[in-house]
């Protein structure tokens, strides 16, 4: 199941599955810059993955949609190298 979906992109869901985040705090979690972390976030949102919450200060605060939490529970007993 690796070929669907990079690693990246797994560990910002996963991160998400935890608490609904802005990209800024995102990015800081998963050590990634921002410009790299927001073409991310803009690709898993076309794909469905992720929705934006809410809008606090100007910043869209990201969660899981139903079909990015069906995509993390299909990957929970898979390890995920760290980058």
């Amino acid at each position: 199941m690796g070929g669907l979906i990079s690693d990246t992109k797994l560990r910002i869901l996963r991160q998400l599955r935890t608490e609904p985040l802005h990209g800024y705090a995102l990015a800081a979690e998963l050590d990634l810059s921002h410009g790299y972390i927001y073409t991310h976030l803009r690709e898993l949102r076309d794909a469905g993955m992720i929705e934006i919450a809410a809008e606090r200060d100007g910043k869209k605060i990201y969660q899981l949609s139903e079909n990015g939490q069906y995509l993390v529970k299909a990957f929970e007993d898979e390890v995920i190298p760290e980058s």
